[in-house]
C-alpha cells in the first residue's frame, strides 16, 4: 500500500551522480503540486544549490520529521527504489528546469521552472475558490 513517488534534486545536468533523492511514501498524487510549491518556497535561494535543497526538501516533508515512516533520502546517479508513477522528478537548480527522468536517467520531458509553476502551483484565491494554474513566479514571492 502507498502512493509512492521520488523527487530529486541536483546542482547541474553535468554531476548526475551527485543527485539527492526524496522518497514519499505517500505523496504521489500530489507530487506536482507538492514540487511547484516547494520550488516557489526556494525562490530565494535558487542560486544556492544547498539551501535550495533544503528548503523544497523541507517543504516537501512538512511537519513529518519526526515520523518513522513516510520519507527516505539517499544520493547517488540513479534511483533504485520504490516508485509509482512512471517518472522520476528531478529539478535542476543551475539549469532552472524541472525534468520527467525514467528510472533508468533517461530524461523524458523538462519545464523551466515559471512552465512547471504556471502548470502545477495551486494558489487558492480565498475571494472565488478557483484554483489558478496560471501564476507568475512574481506573484507567489
Amino acid at each position: 500500500m502507498g502512493d509512492r513517488c521520488v523527487f530529486g534534486f541536483r546542482e547541474t545536468s553535468e554531476r548526475k551522480e551527485e543527485t539527492i533523492w526524496l522518497y514519499s511514501h505517500w505523496g504521489g498524487s500530489s507530487r506536482l503540486e507538492a514540487l511547484a510549491s516547494a520550488i516557489v518556497k526556494a525562490q530565494p535561494r535558487w542560486n544556492d544549490s544547498s539551501y535550495a535543497t533544503r528548503i523544497a526538501i523541507s517543504q516537501i516533508v512538512g511537519n513529518d520529521w519526526n515520523s518513522e515512516y513516510g520519507f527516505g533520502l539517499f544520493a547517488g546517479k540513479d534511483y533504485k527504489g520504490d516508485n509509482e508513477y512512471g517518472d522520476l522528478l528531478v529539478v535542476n537548480w543551475d539549469e532552472r528546469t524541472v525534468i520527467g527522468e525514467s528510472e533508468n536517467g533517461t530524461e523524458l520531458v523538462e519545464y523551466g521552472f515559471e512552465t512547471f509553476i504556471n502548470m502545477h502551483h495551486a494558489m487558492l484565491n480565498p475571494t472565488s475558490g478557483y484554483v489558478s494554474p496560471f501564476i507568475s513566479i512574481e506573484e507567489l514571492s
